[in-house]
């Protein structure tokens, strides 16, 4: 409870902080005008990339639980996605409870064995690191010349940022594929789990029993190769999505000079610059990192608005929407152990 509090309040502070920021810019006067020519139809496509993130985040779960020929509707796995959303929101490194949240989700309110739950949330952050951490890399590649003519600070955010997120991504595919080392993280994910009570009643004979569950449904999914192809196709054009939010952002003020290539390039860029950070929800560094980065693409005079629609939507959005969910979620569990 303590550190659900700290992370509240952590969250709350940081969203305040920045709020203060942008009102007491100088360029927050002109917010009204702005508004009154920002072309909404753009916006409502920002707002469509977001649906179609949680949209393709519930496939991708669907596709890694069905090969163990378990299966539950799609509007439930839509639930668990907006759950770990949520939960990816308060927590720092933008994730940091989503995968406890929705193997929680799949074990208690869905009866999937906890070594598949494990194996499924694993996997899909594994796959999701590895294509975003690809994607932002072949860009840099392509884009080369945009990283030159960042400044000093951006550079070196840039920089740190991509070899944090390349050594994390190949220290997850040690994690993930090394037998020794799976068994080792399984036994502590596991005795954590039955520490807080959500595996109760765990004896060795039962640990091991997950951990069998674990690695059969890892082996089931590397062997798949339809279904592996399917989730890196999916998480790709669900990065592709979260990216366009940006685009149709800056489109809805009529700017037209930079193309669609241009920002997903920028817009990688500032992920891997600021996904290390270890703020719940990346807040305030998402805010800072995009004034320095995008810097070269928006205009000075609308740069703080574009800031405010952007994270509203790619975060608050996200926070409110999944927060709905897990208050909907609780009420209805409740109801039901009243009843």
């Amino acid at each position: 409870m303590k550190k659900i509090f700290v992370n509240y309040f952590f969250t709350a502070l940081v969203i305040a902080v920045t709020v203060w920021i942008l009102i007491s810019s100088s360029k927050f006067s002109i917010i009204p005008h702005l508004i009154a020519i920002t072309d909404g139809g753009l916006l409502f496509l920002a707002l469509v990339c977001m649906v179609l993130f949680w949209f393709f985040d519930a496939l991708i779960i669907k596709v890694i639980v069905e090969i163990s020929d378990q299966g539950i509707r799609f509007w439930q796995y839509m639930k668990i996605a907006l759950i770990g959303q949520y939960y990816s929101s308060i927590t720092p490194f933008s994730g940091g409870g989503q995968p406890v949240a929705q193997v929680y989700t799949m074990k208690n309110d869905y009866k999937i064995p906890l070594g598949l739950a494990s194996s499924v949330t694993i996997n899909k952050f594994t796959i999701y690191h590895i294509i975003v951490t690809a994607f932002a890399l072949v860009m840099a590649i392509f884009k080369y010349d945009f990283i030159f003519e960042q400044g000093a600070v951006s550079k070196t955010f840039i920089a740190i940022g991509f070899m944090i997120n390349i050594i994390s991504t190949l220290a997850l595919l040690l994690l993930c594929y090394n037998s020794l080392i799976v068994k080792k993280v399984c036994l502590l994910i596991l005795r954590l789990l039955h520490k807080i009570k959500l595996a109760k009643n765990m004896n060795d004979q039962i640990f091991s029993r997950h951990i069998e569950e674990y690695r059969s449904s890892l082996r089931l999914f590397l062997r798949d190769r339809k279904a592996l192809l399917l989730t890196c196709l999916y998480t790709l054009i669900q990065v592709i999505v979260y990216f366009c939010v940006t685009y149709f952002v800056y489109l809805s003020f009529g700017l037209r000079d930079a193309s669609l290539f241009d920002i997903l390039a920028v817009q990688s860029l500032h992920y891997m610059a600021i996904n290390y950070i270890p703020t719940p929800g990346n807040a305030g560094a998402s805010e800072g990192g995009f004034y320095l980065i995008f810097g070269l693409v928006f205009p000075s005079s609308v740069m703080i608005y574009a800031i405010m629609l952007w994270r509203f939507i790619i975060y608050y959005l996200n926070l409110f929407v999944g927060g709905i969910v897990v208050l909907i979620d609780y009420l209805y569990k409740q109801n039901l152990r009243k009843s």
